[in-house]
């Protein structure tokens, strides 16, 4: 066999190779996510106080009707057009910053820093769901039928 045939067939298989495997890349969801970003953070003595939350992701989707660009967004915050299965960053990967700045002595309150993960987990989960409990008839928004305050998703591991 010629050189260049070689060479060719060669480049062709290769080819094919990059474009399976392009189309078959992409994020696969679990049905439900568990929120355990403590692996980003340093690890501490003491034990965790709560569970981990565990987001249904499916759930969100399927049964809510929620698209994925009601929760993932760009860097200006726009909604992304994506789809299940679709190549998807964590919120870690943007929301870098792991600890929420201590507070000085006689400061004033800050608008909450987007970039550190809690505010922006928090601020996307609890803003939608009081949205929803709203719709359902709570004017403040925390005893509808979508969890928005702090113990109804982070369940106390202490014994009672």
């Amino acid at each position: 066999m010629n050189k260049k045939l070689l060479t060719l067939l060669l480049a062709a298989g290769m080819a094919v190779i990059f474009v399976a495997t392009g189309l078959h890349a992409g994020t696969e969801v679990s049905d439900t996510i568990t929120m355990d970003y403590n692996q980003y953070k340093k690890r501490t003595k003491k034990p965790p106080k709560t569970k981990f939350i565990e987001f249904t992701h499916k759930k969100h989707a399927e049964e809510y009707k929620i698209s994925c660009g009601d929760c993932h967004h760009d860097d200006k915050g726009e909604p992304l057009d994506l789809k299940m299965g679709d190549d998807v960053q964590k919120c870690v990967e943007c929301h870098t910053k792991l600890a929420k700045p201590k507070k000085k002595k006689g400061e004033k309150k800050k608008k909450k820093d987007i970039m550190v993960l809690e505010h922006a987990m928090h601020g996307n989960c609890i803003d939608c769901h009081k949205e929803i409990n709203i719709k359902d008839g709570d004017p403040k928004g925390k005893k509808g039928p979508a969890p928005a305050t702090c113990k109804k998703c982070h369940i106390s591991l202490k014994k009672k």
